[in-house]
């Protein structure tokens, strides 16, 4: 048996998270800072997708809090869908460095697009790989080790 030295909830945290529900039209998180993890790892689970329906959905950066400078961070968007893919999940890995660091973007936040009726959708982003040793439990209601 492996043993190991970490807990997956010490290196993979909760920073935002959409709860399941049935949305349409335009939907932006907050912005978090992405400056005390190595990674962000976007986790998106959909169920129904109404027949007219579709789902964008993409990772932005920006140098603020409030977003300042905001814009689409190259790559980290999933393939457009549409009512044919329903119950399906996607995830978005993403590299701090893939971000526009050397200008001061360290800000992410996700945008959701769901265009025509409704879909059901929720969706977590997660810092991985934190770049210092104390990890924030805050977020997680239980941790069970």
């Amino acid at each position: 048996m492996a043993t190991y030295t970490e807990r997956v909830s010490e290196v993979m945290y909760p920073l935002l998270t959409e709860y399941a529900d049935s949305l349409t039209g335009w939907i932006s998180s907050a912005w978090v800072s992405m400056e005390a993890y190595h990674r962000g790892w976007l986790y998106l689970n959909v169920g129904d997708i109404s027949a007219d329906t579709t789902i964008d959905l993409y990772l932005q950066q920006a140098t603020t809090v409030g977003g300042l400078g905001g814009k689409a961070i190259t790559g980290k968007s999933i393939t457009q869908l549409t009512a044919g893919d329903d119950d399906v999940i996607c995830c978005i890995e993403l590299q701090t460095e893939e971000m526009d660091v050397s200008n001061s973007f360290d800000f992410v936040n996700v945008v959701v697009h769901i265009n025509g009726s409704t879909a059901e959708i929720a969706w977590s982003f997660f810092g991985c790989e934190p770049r210092y040793a104390a990890t924030p439990t805050t977020n997680w209601q239980e941790i069970v080790g």
